[in-house]
């Protein structure tokens, strides 16, 4: 059983008797997945793909099934890649062997550190997967195993000798290495690269760990630069200037595999090791660059892969990387970090500006940072109320009674907690064909907005916020196309020329529109639309969670 800090005892001193100290024993889960991929071996016959996805939230079963698949002396060429294809060389009484022989472990605060390991590991797997598959690759399975078992010589350690692995992650990051050879004897990475090949893992495993990276130090740098200049806005080049361009060395490093691995340990170093805006920003870039996508994109694919990760690996003690979108609200804001903070959002959420167009397709391009900026440099802070509803939102959905409640909560919140004039809540019927009013904060009885109901007509932007997620900054500098999207029955009721919009999406389905105002004689500012939507993505994750509790419920 992983041991725990206070453990006082004699280690291995060099690779040779690592390798026999750790192999010699077994890796214990902390799941408990095995009964039900063993109930379904009893009713029927599952396929091995479904059983693997089933198991791809266990690290340590997948290994051991991989690990066990790979053993018969045999050519590299045909070494099992994903675990599904382990499996299928295996077959059901083997696969059942290894599930009532794995250890189960106890949730044990003390093996904390052991759990937190291989959540790190799945979401560096996930999300590499989530880069491969964004550009159409076919071996995202491939990437995900090989991501996922490169770490598993970590999981040993962790599990084996923790309060030697402690003193090399309390060290600086410079100094690590250093330390690992003092605490363990041997070089790290070169101890991990033998276990990884005693454990028969996927030659994308060990490439992982081997010296020959896809991209040096240069290349990576490199990308950063290209990826901040095309997230900029694009100026005339003067007479010294020239445009950045990648290297052709460089564009076929990312058609490789292990290019995505990489890349996704790369994003993840600065996103969960160091939230400062100036950081998580070049980490957007170069992930801009590796991808070949926009920004915004980017943000919204990585936030979009960090839910997905939430919802499906769940280890005891562990804190899901999605949180630090949350981590990100604080009451007190350095200068200037309204404009340039970046926050990863869930939806494709978008402002609008005179500089803008809608495309046929009905999504909304999004301005530059510059030109949000000019519009206000006063800094804002939204009330506590506001900030403890997000948190409850997000931490303890099941403790509201219903989504009626959250949505009347938050409809005040949105009013009050941003200091907005007016918001509504506009619930769509049931064949989405209709908006009315429910939940509202700063109308009056008498304003004709407290009662609004209408038909949603194509080519309007209730029609564009009904069929994708989105979360719109509606300006007075807006082109008329934009501003001609709101039908002219709401204008006339609002008489505003500058709201926020966004849609509410549960389980991939349109449920509502949230809309805010401000006073006619006040201008929205850039950190109110920023909670506003921070607002949106934290009520579709609370409404799904009441449905699904309400579902449970009525299924027992």
């Amino acid at each position: 059983m992983p041991e725990l800090q206070s453990e006082k005892k004699q280690y291995p001193r060099d690779i040779t008797q690592w390798l026999d100290y750790l192999l010699a024993r077994k890796l214990p889960t902390a799941l408990s997945l095995a009964p039900t991929c063993i109930k379904q071996m009893d009713e029927g016959s599952p396929s091995y793909l479904d059983l693997a996805r089933i198991l791809a939230s266990d690290p340590v079963i997948s290994l051991t099934l991989m690990r066990k698949a790979n053993q018969n002396p045999r050519q590299t060429s045909v070494f099992s890649k994903t675990l599904d294809h382990a499996m299928s060389m295996l077959g059901h009484a083997q696969i059942r062997e290894v599930l009532t022989k794995t250890p189960k472990l106890e949730t044990k605060y003390g093996y904390r550190a052991y759990y937190q390991a291989q959540n790190i590991s799945l979401t560096r797997a996930s999300l590499a997967q989530t880069f491969a598959e964004a550009k159409g690759t076919q071996k995202g399975n491939d990437v995900f195993w090989g991501s996922l078992f490169a770490d598993a010589a970590e999981w040993y350690l962790w599990c084996y000798a923790t309060p030697l692995m402690r003193k090399i992650a309390s060290c600086p990051q410079a100094h690590q290495k250093q330390e690992a050879e003092v605490q363990l004897g041997c070089d790290l990475n070169a101890l991990q690269l033998e276990i990884l090949k005693a454990l028969n893992a996927p030659e994308l495993a060990i490439q992982s760990k081997q010296s020959q990276h896809c991209l040096s130090s240069r290349d990576w740098a490199m990308m950063a630069k290209f990826g901040q200049a095309n997230a900029r806005p694009q100026a005339p080049l003067s007479g010294q200037d020239s445009a950045i361009e990648l290297s052709p060395s460089l564009k076929i490093a990312r058609q490789n595999p292990l290019f995505f691995i990489e890349l996704s340990r790369f994003y993840l170093h600065y996103y969960l090791g160091n939230s400062e805006p100036k950081q998580i920003s070049r980490a957007l870039a170069v992930t801009s660059a590796g991808l070949n996508m926009p920004v915004d994109e980017v943000r919204s694919l990585t936030t979009q892969g960090l839910i997905k990760i939430a919802r499906q690996y769940r280890l005891p003690f562990c804190t899901s990387a999605i949180t630090q979108v949350f981590e990100d609200i604080r009451e007190d804001y350095p200068e200037n970090e309204t404009t340039h903070h970046v926050t990863p959002q869930k939806r494709a959420i978008t402002s609008v500006s005179s500089r803008q167009s809608i495309p046929k397709h009905g999504s909304i391009d999004v301005t530059s940072q510059k030109a949000k900026a000019s519009e206000s440099k006063t800094v804002f802070t939204p009330d506590k109320s506001f900030l403890e509803l997000l948190r409850k939102m997000k931490e303890s959905p099941a403790s509201f009674s219903s989504g009626a409640e959250l949505m009347g909560q938050l409809a005040n919140q949105i009013q009050q907690g941003l200091k907005l004039e007016r918001s509504a809540i506009y619930v769509l019927n049931k064949d989405k064909t209709r908006l009315k009013s429910y939940f509202t904060s700063g109308i009056s009885e008498k304003d004709p907005l407290k009662g609004f109901e209408t038909q949603i007509i194509k080519g309007t932007i209730f029609k564009v916020l009904s069929e994708k997620p989105a979360a719109v900054w509606l300006k007075p500098s807006s082109r008329k196309e934009v501003a001609d999207l709101v039908p002219m029955n709401f204008k006339q009721t609002t008489q505003r020329d500058e709201s926020l919009f966004a849609s509410i999406f549960v389980r991939n389905k349109p449920v509502a529109i949230l809309y805010a105002d401000q006073a006619q004689n006040k201008a929205i500012d850039e950190a109110q639309f920023r909670y506003f939507k921070l607002a949106t993505k934290a009520l579709e994750a609370a409404l799904a969670a009441l449905r699904n509790k309400q579902s449970n419920h009525a299924n027992p």
